[in-house]
């Protein structure tokens, strides 16, 4: 059996299924008493995030304002977007390949093409491109957000439809996961099989949107001084994305896909997948840092009143548009940022109002000298099927799960070799240096034959950890333990573990347990990984800092953990590798190895902690696979 991920893998289905008959059903009652409420667990966990957004900072005069906003730019495109990136994906020039041209009766034509956005992955588009044009024209990137049937949604076909009826280039793109790439292999959250090698999905997302720029400037009429970007929802997140950091475009609205990240921890609803929340994006740039990027450039903000999506306008106005005001005022450009609330319908869209406030921005930016109106050319004629827009893709098109696939490759033709893999794997967990506190240190409390001691552990983060100790008379041996449960619910397995004279430490880190917060399980973790924080790090400090509390307040030196879950299972390795006090350590319902993570059927929303970047690169290393290869103790000794 591959022991990569389990370094004592301990096989005790009779010791996991057997009920010993130590005052059972009082143990489970006594562990079933929460020492953190759940609005505890929800506040404290919105309390750490929160703290770690970055501020807004209007510059002295604008010139301190655009110097901030080029670092700004330079950060997230070196360390978030392209961080670990391969440089053939970067350098790759992008392929245009034709397929075939749709020519109406309406004034304009309809090209049917597929571009290579990195080497292997091929994005299908339309260019919509009025007839007889002359001179150069304004190009507009449409971008689409999560609609099943992708690019050949009605409201984008009109939009696009109007802007070539109006002169311009319409390049309609699909957006990876939806239309013709609606497949799991390019499920959004599927990015983070290239995140757990060291790359960066979010690339892909990034480099489908600049090497479809790149495809509107290569075109003969194409104006570079009027290319715009637009889209709903995730078209919303594409246009400030790749508006903010990419300077070729010149005029971008975005509707109801982004807000700052308060609005996101506040309004569950609005957090969205791992591509808008992607690893250290909020240690460089919140969203509306994103928005100040856009300075002078035009800038329209749509937001909906009911939208019963995410984003709702009352919840974004304050924090996402209203601080962005002073730095277009600074520029002297005030003008050239606009806000729209839409009401009719109100919900989550790009109809009618929200399109006519496009094509009016549009007119007074990219035309200001003709006086042509913003109502919609109708054009219900003209709509058509999604069979008839399909374009041709190779069978072999790359994506999430055949990029990891490469990227694992790369690393076991290239394994790294530290100095010391203690060292690497702690800056590679941003491992937190914690000084534990108890506001809570409960005298013994006898339980059948057992006692219980019940903790809340407090780091200097302000994250409260709960733990209990279970004690036989007379304990030969001291045991921590860690399930993905959480321990209120491991009360037969604790009980056996005493039964055979094990003292039992028992903690529930961060998302775990007592300490999981409502709603998805992978928002919090996510969110903390955007905000610079690795989250099995924090849970991995969690654990090592409590060892060492505990063992130091009870005079003991040392301590076997055992784990229940894949989730704890990866957390019980990178705290013993980093804990001199953990000696033997016991997985169950662990990963059978890391390579498990890039299974098609694994799902980072089931594990995220072990999706931590780079961490696959760090069990590859010969250093690491060789020494949990073999029954050994204490971890951390050998890896050193």
């Amino acid at each position: 059996m591959n022991r990569l991920l389990s370094v004592i893998l301990v096989s005790c289905q009779s010791l996991l299924f057997s009920s010993p008959t130590i005052a059972q059903d009082s143990l489970e009652a006594t562990l079933a008493e929460r020492l953190i409420t759940q609005e505890q667990a929800d506040s404290q966990i919105t309390k750490y995030l929160i703290s770690r957004i970055k501020p807004l900072q209007l510059g002295a005069s604008y010139d301190d304002s655009s110097s901030t906003a080029d670092q700004i730019r330079q950060d997230v495109l070196e360390n978030v977007v392209f961080q670990g990136v391969p440089t053939e994906w970067r350098d790759h020039q992008v392929q245009v390949e034709d397929d075939s041209t749709i020519k109406t009766e309406h004034g304009y034509s309809i090209r049917k093409i597929r571009y290579e956005a990195l080497p292997g992955l091929w994005i299908p588009a339309l260019i919509y491109t009025p007839y007889q044009l002359q001179g150069k024209v304004p190009v507009v990137i449409n971008v689409n957000g999560h609609e099943r049937i992708g690019k050949s949604v009605e409201y984008k076909q009109k939009r696009c439809i109007n802007q070539a009826k109006r002169g311009m280039i319409a390049i309609n793109l699909e957006w990876i996961g939806m239309g013709q790439l609606n497949t799991v292999a390019f499920s959004h959250n599927e990015l983070a099989k290239l995140d757990v090698c060291g790359v960066s999905g979010l690339a892909v997302f990034y480099l489908s949107m600049s090497k479809a720029i790149d495809v509107a400037l290569s075109l003969e009429h194409a104006d570079p001084d009027r290319l715009a970007v637009t889209g709903l929802s995730g078209g919303g997140w594409q246009t400030i994305i790749i508006s903010s950091l990419d300077t070729r475009v010149k005029l971008a609205v975005p509707v109801a896909g982004h807000s700052a990240l308060g609005q996101r921890i506040a309004n569950r609803s609005s957090i969205g997948d791992l591509e808008q929340n992607p690893n250290d994006l909020g240690a460089f740039a919140d969203y509306v840092h994103l928005n100040t990027l856009m300075v002078p450039r035009p800038l329209l903000l749509i937001y909906n009143t009911k939208d019963n999506c995410c984003f709702v306008a009352s919840t974004v106005k304050a924090n996402t548009y209203e601080p962005v005001i002073p730095f277009y005022a600074q520029a002297n450009v005030p003008e050239r940022l606009h806000y729209h609330e839409n009401s009719d319908p109100g919900d989550h869209n790009y109809q009618l109002d929200n399109r006519q406030q496009l094509y009016a921005f549009l007119e007074t930016h990219f035309f200001p000298e003709r006086n042509l109106s913003a109502k919609e050319i109708d054009c219900d004629a003209e709509i058509f099927t999604h069979e008839d827009l399909i374009i041709p893709l190779p069978n072999a098109n790359e994506n999430f799960h055949t990029l990891a696939t490469n990227a694992v490759k790369s690393i076991e033709s290239q394994p790294s070799q530290y100095d010391s893999p203690v060292n690497a794997l702690t800056k590679l967990l941003r491992l937190p240096k914690y000084t534990m506190s108890a506001d809570l240190f409960t005298g013994a409390k006898q339980v059948g034959e057992l006692s219980v001691r019940r903790l809340r552990l407090l780091s200097d983060d302000g994250l409260i950890l709960p733990c209990v100790i279970v004690e036989p008379k007379d304990p030969i041996n001291t045991v921590t333990f860690i399930s993905d449960k959480g321990f209120m619910s491991e009360h037969d397995r604790i009980a056996k573990l005493a039964s055979l004279g094990n003292r039992v430490i028992a903690i529930d880190p961060v998302f775990i347990g007592q300490s999981r917060h409502t709603g998805s399980l992978y928002s919090m973790p996510m969110l903390a990984a955007t905000l610079g924080q690795r989250p099995l790090g924090i849970q991995t400090a969690q654990v090592t800092s409590a060892v060492e509390f505990i063992l130091r307040t009870l005079v003991l030196d040392h301590t076997d953990l055992e784990s229940h879950g894949p989730r704890s299972g990866v957390l019980a390795l990178t705290a013993a590798a980093t804990s001199e006090h953990i000696v033997e350590v016991s997985t169950v319902g662990a990963l059978s190895s890391v390579d498990e993570l890039l299974s098609p059927t694994a799902s980072y929303s089931k594990t995220p902690e072990a999706y931590c970047f780079g961490l696959l690169r760090w069990f590859k290393s010969p250093q690491v696979s060789e020494v949990l290869s073999s029954p050994v103790v204490n971890l951390k000794k050998h890896l050193k």
